[in-house]
């Protein structure tokens, strides 16, 4: 089977500039996760995408373990009507083929709760992730033990610098991040511990196609 091309954003003879940019802290104005499965961006893509688009906040992250890049888009609101949409507006100006990756998918993130720093959180480089959807019988039960025990409990995991989780408007519906600094704090003895509970074991069994990804932010 083929494998899906590498697309970059098309290059350009422009000056991109040097200085490290203001990260937005994806929880204020309006944020969009744009993921393009198939496509690994470097530092260089990353600068040029923020230089190509001067009004949004854009925080570009690239899987650690698989090909696949992810931005978080932030704008006011009524900049996304203006302009087209988020999707429509990132694949033009960044130069994305979404015919050449067939994964493209792009949702709106309702925020639904955040623990910690959230702007020192954006400055660190390891960003993990957990998303799943659940079913309607045990969603406001698995709500509960998100909010309650989970979310709190990886916060306070040394290491983890701000917690965050959404509501999607597509699939999978539910995503937790946290913002890292270093990469071993995901899976280690402290969280491993903070996960260990009966309500997790419960509750854990539901989740529907839940996936999990450890990305890299890219300056």
């Amino acid at each position: 089977m083929t494998p899906t091309p590498m697309v970059r954003p098309t290059a350009r003879p422009e000056i991109v500039p040097e200085e490290t940019p203001m990260l937005p802290s994806h929880f204020d104005d309006d944020t969009w996760l744009v993921e393009l499965p198939g496509l690994r961006w470097d530092e260089a893509d990353a600068r040029r995408a923020r230089h190509r688009t001067p009004d949004l906040g854009l925080d570009v992250l690239t899987a650690v373990d698989e090909d696949e890049t992810w931005i978080y888009a932030t704008a006011p609101p009524p900049t996304w009507k203006e302009i087209g949409g988020a999707a429509g507006l990132l694949t033009r100006r960044l130069d994305i083929d979404r015919d050449a990756l067939p994964g493209f998918r792009h949702r709106r993130l309702q925020v639904l709760l955040t623990v910690g720093d959230l702007d020192d959180g954006a400055r660190q480089s390891w960003h993990y992730t957990s998303q799943t959807d659940i079913p309607a019988a045990v969603e406001d039960e698995f709500n509960r033990w998100f909010d309650e025990e989970h979310l709190p409990q990886l916060a306070a995991v040394e290491g983890t610098v701000s917690a965050a989780r959404y509501r999607t408007d597509g699939a999978p519906r539910y995503l937790a991040a946290y913002d890292l600094t270093e990469r071993e704090v995901q899976g280690g003895p402290a969280w491993r511990a903070a996960i260990t509970t009966p309500w997790r074991d419960r509750i854990h069994h539901e989740f529907v196609a839940p996936r999990r990804l450890m990305l890299s932010r890219l300056p």
